[in-house]
């Protein structure tokens, strides 16, 4: 017996074509999940540090978007002009289509955090699977990234 058209186009595609994790919980993200006095932003029940970039981003957007639309019911922190008239989301296809265009990649995004927090926390493999909800897996080859940059660091200033 062969599978269903759909069900062979839906095997067919690409992991770039089913929705990313994080794209979904960047969507969902609310403002009460950000603690921009502390520096603090909760993804996915997650609480993580802001570093000075994406926190002087999310300050400049907050002020945009107060802006653009100052009355808004929507508590998303991502809003356009259509989600902004209503209190949902805006649409996955939004998200990847805005970040494509700009050259952002989620993945290469928290890769990038991943790495960046065991560099400053000593590649501590543990860590980095609590901070981030990694498995030990994921979360051991980061660390040893970490460790090879960080020995190579000191080896240099030697």
């Amino acid at each position: 017996m062969q599978p269903a058209a759909d069900d062979r186009r839906r095997s067919a595609r690409r992991p770039t074509d089913r929705p990313h994790p994080g794209a979904t919980a960047i969507r969902h993200l609310t403002l009460d999940d950000l603690d921009l006095p502390n520096r603090r932003i909760t993804i996915a029940r997650h609480t993580q540090r802001l570093g000075e970039l994406p926190h002087q981003t999310l300050l400049a957007w907050l002020a945009q978007r107060r802006t653009a639309w100052p009355k808004t019911p929507n508590r998303h922190v991502l809003i356009n002009a259509k989600t902004a008239l209503g209190t949902g989301p805006v649409s996955p296809e939004y998200l990847k289509r805005h970040l494509l265009h700009q050259g952002v990649h989620l993945e290469r995004i928290r890769g990038d955090r991943v790495l960046h927090e065991a560099l400053t926390v000593g590649a501590d493999p543990l860590h980095l699977a609590l901070v981030f909800n990694l498995s030990h897996t994921t979360a051991s080859p980061y660390a040893a990234i970490a460790q090879k940059l960080l020995d190579d660091q000191s080896a240099g200033a030697l």
